[in-house]
C-alpha cells in the first residue's frame, strides 16, 4: 500500500507522537509498504521515510501545556494540493487530527481512504471535557476508521465500546533499548540515579520529583536527580535547586534519542510524575525495555501499563508523601526493584512495533474494503 502519516507537530522536537509515527512508519516499510510523512515546516532527520513538509508551526500554552497550531498558505498550500493528488495514497493516517490545520487541509485535498489516531484527550480540563468531545463526533464522520491508543483514551470520545473506535496500543522498538550500551561515565560513580525524562511543563510534574528529592536527599546522602528535558517550568526548576542548594540535581536540558537511552542504562530508578494529560505512557515501557524500575502518579494514561501488583508505586496525582514514600521504598529494597524489572522487561514485549504495526494494517485493509 502507498501510506501517509499525518503529524501536526514540529518533527525537530521531542513527543510521544511523533516517535509513534517514525516507529510505525518503519516497521510498515519492513513490511513492504510505501510510506511519506506529512508534517509542518522545521528541521528533521528524516531517516528511513519519506519526508515532506508544508505549511508552518506556531506553539501556543494552554492550560499546561503547548498546543502546537499549523497551516499551509498561499503557494504551500497549493504545493500540497498539488502533492496529494500526484501521489494518490491508498491510506492517509492521521494522528491527532484536531490540531488545526494541516490535517484538515490534508483530508480536504485527498482521495485516498482516511485512518485516524486518537493520542490525546486532557479530560481533566475544560477543553477535553467539552471541544475535543464534540470534535470526535465530527471527526468520526470524516473517516473510514478510528484508532485510540488506550481505553482510557477512548473513554473520551465516546467510550472503549464505541462500535466506530478499535483499541490499539502504541508500541516500541524493544531491541533499541536492549543494546550493549555502556552507562554515562559522569553518573556512573557509586550514587543511586534518578531519572525524569520530559517537558518542563506543570503536567509532567517535575516539581513533584524534586520535592521528593529534597525529602529523600536528608536520608540518602548518595542520592542524584537527573533532569533531561526543556520547557515553561526550567526556570522554576532551577530556582528550586538554588532556594534549597540541591547540589546533586543535574538538568541537562533536551536530549537526543541516544543519550536519551543512554540515560535509562545509567538510572537506578526512573519517576514519572505526570498528574494527568497521558493517554498511554510511552515512557513507562522505554523504561521496562531498557531494565529499570519506576515511581510515579497513577494517571488514567499510566494505569493502561501499570497492573495492580505494582499500583502502590503509582500513587493518586498530586499525592506528595506517597510518591515520595514509593520512590524510598524502591531506594531501600533492591528486592523489589529487581521484581519490577523482571516484570517489566516480560510485559514490554506485547508492545513491541513488529505486532502493533501488524494490527494497525489490518484497519488499514478494513478501510479499503
Amino acid at each position: 500500500m502507498k501510506i501517509a502519516q499525518v503529524c501536526p507537530y514540529d518533527l525537530s522536537r521531542p513527543g510521544g507522537v511523533k516517535n509513534h509515527i517514525f516507529g510505525l512508519s518503519d516497521e510498515l516499510e519492513k513490511m513492504g509498504h510505501e510510506l511519506t510523512i506529512i508534517a509542518p515546516n522545521g528541521q528533521v532527520n528524516s531517516g528511513k521515510s519519506k519526508i515532506r513538509l508544508f505549511g508552518r508551526n506556531r506553539s501556543l500554552k494552554i492550560s499546561g501545556t503547548k498546543i502546537d497550531l499549523n497551516i499551509a498558505l498561499g503557494e504551500d498550500r497549493k504545493n500540497l494540493k498539488a502533492f496529494l493528488q500526484s501521489q494518490q495514497f491508498d491510506i492517509i493516517h492521521y494522528h491527532t487530527f484536531w490540531n488545526p490545520m494541516i490535517p484538515y487541509q490534508v483530508w480536504k485535498h485527498s482521495s485516498a481512504r482516511n485512518v485516524v489516531t486518537f493520542h490525546d484527550t486532557p479530560k481533566q480540563k475544560w477543553l477535553g471535557k467539552t471541544v475535543m468531545p464534540m470534535a470526535a463526533s465530527v471527526i468520526f464522520r470524516m473517516m473510514d476508521e478510528v484508532i485510540s491508543v488506550s481505553n482510557s483514551q477512548a473513554s473520551n470520545i465516546g467510550g472503549a465500546d464505541h462500535p466506530r473506535i478499535r483499541i490499539i496500543p502504541n508500541g516500541l522498538e524493544i531491541a533499541e533499548y536492549q543494546l550493549p550500551i555502556a552507562k554515562l561515565g559522569e553518573f556512573d560513580d557509586g550514587k543511586f540515579n534518578l531519572l525524569f525524562l520530559g517537558r518542563l511543563e506543570p503536567r509532567k510534574g517535575v516539581i513533584y520529583a524534586l520535592e521528593a528529592f529534597k525529602s529523600l536527599k536528608k536520608s540518602t546522602p548518595e542520592l542524584r536527580l537527573i533532569i533531561a528535558g526543556e520547557g515553561q517550568e526550567k526556570e522554576l526548576v532551577t530556582s528550586f535547586i538554588k532556594e534549597h542548594q540541591l547540589d546533586d540535581v543535574i538538568v541537562l536540558g533536551q536530549v537526543n534519542e541516544a543519550t536519551k537511552i543512554a540515560l535509562l542504562k545509567t538510572a537506578d530508578l526512573y519517576l514519572a510524575p505526570a498528574i494527568f494529560g497521558e493517554s498511554f505512557g510511552i515512557v513507562l515501557l522505554e523504561a521496562m525495555a531498557s531494565g529499570v524500575p519506576m515511581v510515579g502518579f497513577g494517571n488514567e494514561g499510566y494505569l493502561n501499563i501499570i497492573p495492580e501488583q505494582w499500583a502502590a508505586f503509582f500513587p493518586k496525582p498530586k499525592d506528595q508523601q506517597a510518591f515520595t514514600d514509593a520512590i524510598n521504598t524502591m531506594i531501600t529494597q533492591k528486592s523489589t526493584r529487581d521484581d519490577m524489572i523482571a516484570w517489566g522487561l516480560e510485559a514490554v514485549k506485547k508492545y513491541e512495533w513488529s505486532f502493533i504495526a501488524q494490527e494497525v494494517e489490518k484497519i488499514y485493509f478494513s478501510a479499503l474494503k
